[in-house]
């Protein structure tokens, strides 16, 4: 199943004033999964939920504490369910218990947001802010009266129907493999799309195809195995130097499964570093990041391990040899270079290296 059980699941004491009588996701529970039950007395419920987390609170106040965590799941692509308990129809806007506006207080941060309209249609209601947050890559939010948690219906269960993810454009896979194909010094950025998308074999072999260095965005080291000859390190606050003087040098960027986050790209150790010049091909799940925060050349809407394997299987026979034995010794010189330096700072007791613009 999608959702084998809650990812969290806070219960207060008395555990009765939280929730009442049946938990109505039931029918989505895995065969071996826990029931949820209203007398559970722990503070906190972990287990796994399938590929997706799953955060569920008190309305009100309860509700209120999630807005750091589903702001930051937001703008980490992160597929979040978010199930807010509402107060009862029969006493909204009159003040009832624990009253919040909480779809609008969510509106900004979800990809996708509805409250249920009556008992019978939670389950579809349910199915189809799963398949948003799946689709879109964020956390969608599912509003739910008080009232209906104690319902009992007799419903057919909806088929859930999900769609394949998209591979990009021909036209602009296409393009993106000329331009890398042409490039004499190519860098690959690769975030979190690369890591939802499990496109870091595709990524490598981008990389070796091209000798192209591979740079990583803010957070997301694991994009990218640190132990490969081409890994760069983190671009952005406290990133590596290394790789900001590699990605400073590219005449094209491949930014693979990144929205380009600004703090990704943040000047350090007194570089500005981002190559103005260079043609940037951008690649997201989601069209409206692309082209946000950066020019780009080329724009494919798409997966990333799809997108990558693509422009993989159309670059020319000769596709990274400009520049490659340069472009491979420079990376290794720089490399080494900002090793040097880190053990030097250690062995000084020197704290790490600060942002240098807003306030760092």
């Amino acid at each position: 199943s999608m959702i084998d059980l809650v990812f969290e699941l806070w219960l207060r004491e008395p555990p009765a004033a939280t929730y009442t009588a049946t938990f109505p996701l039931r029918p989505f529970l895995g065969a071996d999964a826990a029931n949820v039950d209203e007398t559970e007395s722990r503070a906190f419920l972990y287990t796994t939920i399938g590929d997706m987390a799953m955060v569920i609170a008190q309305n009100g106040p309860g509700i209120t504490n999630f807005v750091t965590a589903i702001k930051t799941a937001y703008w980490n692509h992160t597929p979040m369910l978010l199930v807010t308990p509402q107060a009862a129809n029969k006493t909204i806007g009159q003040g009832g218990f624990q009253e919040v506006e909480q779809m609008a207080l969510f509106k900004d941060m979800v990809c996708y947001q509805e409250e249920v309209r009556d008992p019978s249609r939670i389950a579809e209601v349910l199915n189809r802010f799963i398949m948003k947050s799946r689709r879109l890559s964020a956390p969608a939010q599912i509003n739910l009266p008080r009232d209906y948690w104690t319902q009992v219906v007799d419903i057919a269960l909806p088929q859930m129907v999900d769609f394949e993810r998209p591979a990009g454009g021909d036209l602009a896979i296409a393009a993106a493999a000329k331009l890398l194909s042409e490039a004499r010094f190519p860098v690959i950025l690769s975030g979190a799309g690369v890591v939802l998308a499990g496109a870091i074999p595709e990524c490598a072999a981008l990389a070796e195809k091209l000798d192209a260095p591979v740079c990583s965005n803010y957070q997301h080291n694991d994009s990218f195995p640190g132990s490969h000859r081409l890994a760069c390190g983190p671009l952005g606050y406290n990133g590596s130097k290394a790789a900001m003087e590699i990605i400073s040098k590219a005449d094209v960027v491949l930014a693979l499964g990144t929205r380009l986050n600004p703090f990704s790209t943040l000047p350090g150790y007194g570089l500005d570093y981002w190559p103005k010049s260079a043609k940037v091909i951008q690649v997201d799940i989601n069209a409206d990041r692309i082209g946000l925060t950066k020019p780009v050349a080329v724009g494919i809407c798409g997966d990333a391990k799809l997108v990558a394997r693509q422009i993989l299987g159309k670059l020319t026979p000769t596709a990274g040899n400009a520049g490659r034995e340069e472009r491979k010794a420079l990376i290794h010189k720089t490399k080494s270079a900002w090793a040097q330096q880190l053990t030097g700072m250690r062995d000084a007791g020197q704290a790490g290296p600060l942002r240098d613009a807003e306030g760092g």
